[in-house]
């Protein structure tokens, strides 16, 4: 779906068999670290070169550099004038000589290795939020977010959410913004911190860690401070027992031997003074007990280690947005190199960073000042969404903020066909995008105060551009023009743009300095993820193919109109007349064309449309060459839509399938590593290999047994990418002959079916020529379809909240239990266990039952009449089924 990432799944997507050229590239990047689970799945580890690729190409393009100031004044909501007065107050106030701060001072400035400068940062935040309550203008006791401190992770991976499976990476920031754990009593004492438990996060880089004891003492020395010494001479000095005790000297003659190597002259001393800073402190400073990270050592490469950990950082802000189930606008972050902090801001657009400007040491007083507007700051300075996104009555921010997820959180929306507002109110949420910058959609099941629908429903949110033609405008065009396998949309609102938020201060008004996008929300119906069909029923995938194709040709052909997203979760079915329909979802990246299939609109994004795993490898290597002088953007066309859809089948057959040998398993799911791990070149070669080798598919790739049937199929598909690319060679060769045998050869080139090779008749005639089984429409029935008419069931009655709605919007429901009947436990162990299941599930359907009213539908929306919500039939596999049926939906749902 978006942009920007990678679909979530079991296990990221990608086939093997990669060629000479690829291994050389590969190798060239340097390998992915990956961990391989008893899962078979693979999963990133805590590196920076595990980092999704889209990361480094947020960094290029879309990175810009504010004062501090202004990012303060944008993210934060504090003043430079109000900033520079708590630096004052806090100079006046000499926080820098506070006993605790002074003591945590020294112990970063003197460390042996990296983590070693963690703890004493946070003593040092911890205790200027704590100064700050009251002492300075405009701050009062107690916060907003009042429990709010620094703490130290570096050891510790955050916990993923499961709808990622393993897609999403181990990560370990070092310090985190969070709220204080041991005050909220929900937290399960020793858990680990979740993503949406975080406010902000610190990443740290000790590149020059000599030099910190030099800044420190200079500060100590313009203040008038005696000086540290650095650790190891104190140590040698306590070790060496057998030689005699050095001739005492008092602290001025010390000082002024010492500082003479800063200044060139001994300065002032302190008044009195005599013993250094190591006999005035006490012995409380942090010893490391190594990190599990990566070392970070000193290195001649500052460019390198600076990159490297903008990348890191990178990495970290993508968890975080993608984590966190749409609760944030925006994330916040920090990078601080020795001594040094930079500020980042992340969101749909894009990164805005400050230089790394502020020293903890020099420049101390504007540094705490900036760490007391973090603790000032209210729920929308840490990236909640808008007010029209309102939190349950019974978990009011900033309390509850922080949440878990938007789950009771309500907005109100308008029916295109009515004036009457509809309260929705979220349920479970459904899928969350795995991607940073881009249209970083999320989906909730909802309920509704007034009955919108026959069917269940779903909404969704996304930042889109703004400039972009809406999707529910999309959709109704692909309607009229009587394009069929599309969704239907049933209510849809604009809600917010970043150019509301802080982009305005950090772009000065100018809305063309970078993309602005609105969040905007669509409720449309509720459709059922392929895994459920194809998990046993992996016969259909042909059938999912001829109507896809079908849709891709009438909605270019037709509507004028190209999809320019066809992924694992934007192709889903429904159950319509008691037999399979497949639904074409996601039109965020559509957009019109001509008859000669130009687009109408210059690009909206200024990203490649598509889903990584997905896409064609004409628009993977036009992307890998975007700084390449003089290069020319390829167009998208049909043809890339229907590459899309070949690689959407391979992915079906290859993870979706159950296979009980879990060393086929593995081996199948091994195949899937490099379609989003690899450098943008490197895709593209192992997919110009994959979708146009017939050997590579005939012999090299690893298919679960059942579906040996279908090899052939996929050789049909090969066939036509062959015949597409000798066309293309051809038609590039002409391109370099001379006039006027150029002009003649090329003048009647049809670029967009590539001479005709590539269409959805000549697709359909490759298929049916090399797989021997008719696709007949019998085959789609549910009744012939074993268990499908079960899974259909589970997951259209999976939320606990809603079923009390179950009387009115369970039609595809009630077309499953007529096609597989209910069947009793055949057991008596079994029979028990179903019993103290629906015991446990009815105080859920009757707590349900008080929220939500229910009524039987006659027309679209009218006003319910309240009746007693009954629990669903079959309760115990309902409830069981849902975990399943949920992970699976959300794992494979597409990058937005």
């Amino acid at each position: 779906m978006p942009e920007h990432s990678p679909p979530p799944g079991e296990s990221p997507p990608g086939p093997a068999g990669v060629p000479q050229v690829i291994h050389a590239s590969r190798k060239a990047r340097g390998s992915t670290p990956a961990l391989m689970k008893a899962s078979s799945s693979m999963t990133r580890d805590h590196k920076t070169d595990s980092i999704h690729p889209f990361v480094q190409q947020d960094l290029e393009d879309s990175l810009r550099e504010v004062s501090v100031e202004t990012w303060v004044e944008g993210v934060l909501g504090v003043s430079p004038s109000r900033l520079g007065e708590w630096a004052a107050h806090i100079k006046k106030l000499d926080w820098f000589q506070d006993h605790i701060i002074g003591r945590a001072l020294t112990d970063y400035a003197r460390p042996t290795e990296e983590s070693e400068i963690y703890k004493p940062f946070a003593r040092i935040t911890n205790r200027i939020i704590k100064l700050a309550r009251g002492a300075l203008p405009g701050v009062g006791d107690s916060y907003p977010i009042d429990d709010i401190k620094v703490v130290v992770n570096n050891r510790t991976t955050i916990e993923r959410i499961p709808e990622h499976g393993e897609l999403g990476a181990f990560r370990k920031p070092d310090l985190l913004f969070v709220r204080d754990p041991q005050k909220n009593p929900s937290r399960v004492k020793g858990a680990r911190v979740r993503w949406v438990d975080i406010l902000a996060f610190l990443e740290f880089k000790l590149d020059h860690k000599g030099q910190l004891l030099h800044t420190l003492n200079t500060c100590r020395y313009d203040r008038g401070l005696s000086i540290v010494k650095a650790k190891r001479e104190k140590q040698d000095r306590s070790k060496d027992t057998e030689s005699p005790a050095p001739k005492r000297r008092s602290a001025r003659i010390a000082k002024g031997a010492s500082m003479s190597s800063y200044r060139g002259s001994s300065g002032p001393s302190s008044a009195g003074s005599k013993r250094s800073i190591d006999d005035v402190l006490d012995g409380d400073r942090d010893q490391s007990r190594g990190s599990s990270k990566k070392q970070k050592c000193d290195s001649p490469n500052s460019e390198t280690i600076r990159k490297n950990v903008q990348l890191q950082a990178g990495g970290y802000a993508l968890e975080l947005a993608s984590c966190t189930y749409g609760t944030r606008v925006f994330s916040l972050g920090s990078i601080v190199r020795d001594d040094k902090m930079s500020l980042w801001y992340y969101d749909a657009s894009g990164y805005v960073r400050t230089e790394e400007s502020v020293s903890v040491m020099k420049d101390f007083e504007k540094f705490a000042a900036i760490m007391v507007a973090f603790a000032c700051g209210e729920p929308k300075h840490w990236g909640a969404l808008p007010d029209v996104i309102s939190p349950p009555s019974s978990a009011p921010y900033p309390v509850s903020f922080p949440p878990p997820s938007l789950k009771g959180h309500s907005l109100e929306m308008v029916p295109p066909d009515t004036e009457e507002p509809v309260k929705v109110t979220l349920g479970k949420p459904v899928f969350t995008q795995y991607g940073l910058v881009g249209r970083r959609t999320f989906l909730y099941r909802i309920k509704t105060n007034t009955v919108v629908a026959q069917t269940p429903l779903v909404i969704k949110f996304s930042y889109q551009v703004v400039a972009r033609k809406r999707e529910q405008d999309m959709v109704e065009v692909a309607r009229k023009a009587g394009v069929q396998h599309i969704p239907k949309v049933h209510m849809w609102c604009d809600l917010w743009k970043l150019s509301d938020g802080a982009r305005a201060i950090f772009h000065g008004g100018d809305n063309h300095a970078y993309e602005d996008r609105m969040l905007r929300a669509l409720v449309y119906t509720r459709y059922l993820p392929l895994k459920a069909l194809f998990k046993t029923a992996w016969h259909l995938i042909p059938h999912m193919a001829d109507q896809i194709l079908d849709c891709l040709h009438d909605l270019r052909y037709k509507a004028k109109m190209l999809h320019r997203d066809i992924s694992a979760n934007n192709v889903m079915f429904e159950i319509r007349d008691g037999a399979v329909k497949f639904i074409v979802i996601d039109f965020d990246l559509a957009t019109m064309v001509d008859s000669n299939g130009e687009p109408l609109a210059a690009p909206s994004a200024k990203h490649r449309t598509g889903t990584l795993p997905f896409m064609a490898y004409e628009l993977l290597d036009d992307m890998s060459r975007l700084r390449t002088p003089g290069h020319r953007r390829i167009v998208h066309r049909l043809r890339h839509d229907f590459e899309s859809l070949f690689y959407l089948c391979l992915y079906c057959i290859l993870t979706m399938v159950e296979v009980e040998d879990a060393k086929i398993k593995a081996d199948t799911l091994a195949q899937l590593k490099d379609w989003e791990d690899m450098a943008l070149h490197g895709i593209a070669s192992l997919k110009l290999c994959l979708c146009t080798d017939v050997k590579r598919i005939n012999e090299h790739l690893v298919f679960p047994p059942s579906c040996e049937v279908l090899r052939r199929w996929f050789i049909g598909w090969v066939y036509v990418f062959d015949n597409a690319l000798t066309a293309v060679k051809t038609y590039d060769k002409s391109q370099l002959m001379a006039e006027p045998h150029r002009t003649l050869a090329t003048q009647n080139f049809d670029i967009d079916t590539l001479q005709g090779t590539i269409t959805r008749d000549t697709i359909k005639l490759s298929l049916r020529s090399y797989y021997e089984h008719s696709l007949r429409p019998e085959d789609l029935l549910v009744a012939n379809i074993p268990g499908l008419g079960k899974d259909v069931e589970a997951y259209m009655h999976d939320d606990e909240d809603m079923e009390g709605q179950n009387k009115h919007v369970q039609k595809q429901g009630g077309v499953a239990e007529k096609a597989t009947p209910t069947r009793k436990p055949k057991s008596t162990a079994k029979a028990k266990k179903v019993e103290v299941a629906q015991k446990k599930a009815v105080p859920k359907a009757t707590v349900a039952g008080t929220k939500i009213t229910t009524a039987t539908l006659v027309s679209p929306v009218r006003k319910q009449i309240p009746k007693q919500a009954v629990a669903p039939k079959r309760a115990a596999r309902t409830l069981a089924a849902a975990a399943r049926s949920m992970t699976t939906r959300s794992m494979r749902k597409g990058a937005k």
